[in-house]
């Protein structure tokens, strides 16, 4: 009898390793293809990059890059503006063509694209959100 109770703990820990091993490489695994995870705008030269990938012709000459990292206002030399969200682990781009539903909040920028679905996003711009709201105002002028 004490016999088949070892051998039933035995075969119950060789599952739990089995199922543990399991996870183990389910999370090795999503890491390595960079599922989920929280994707950030690092640095303005990112952004820019970010920028110029979604739009061919579109070179920015000013960034505003929320202080969290998950968006960005960019500027070109012909004053068109781009709104660059997080959504999912990936970043999509829109540029701006009014300032509807935009509105600053002291140092956040609430900045609606116009598109249901692309939706409205708050970045915190600092001392910068001013001058945004300036810019967002001459689109469409």
């Amino acid at each position: 009898m004490p016999g088949d109770i070892t051998a039933e703990a035995q075969t119950a820990a060789l599952e739990l390793a089995v199922a543990l091993a399991a996870i183990i490489f389910l999370v090795v695994l999503a890491m390595a293809i960079r599922l989920g995870g929280d994707p950030r705008i690092r640095s303005e030269d990112e952004a820019r990059r970010l920028a110029e990938t979604s739009l061919a012709g579109f070179h920015p000459v000013e960034v505003g890059l929320d202080r969290a990292g998950i968006g960005a206002l960019l500027r070109d030399g012909q004053g068109r503006i781009m709104l660059i969200r997080r959504h999912g682990v990936h970043f999509v781009a829109r540029l701006l063509d009014g300032h509807a539903g935009s509105r600053l909040n002291q140092n956040f920028l609430i900045v609606a694209s116009g598109e249901r679905r692309f939706g409205s996003i708050t970045l915190d711009l600092g001392a910068k959100a001013q001058v945004w709201v300036s810019h967002l105002r001459r689109l469409g002028a």
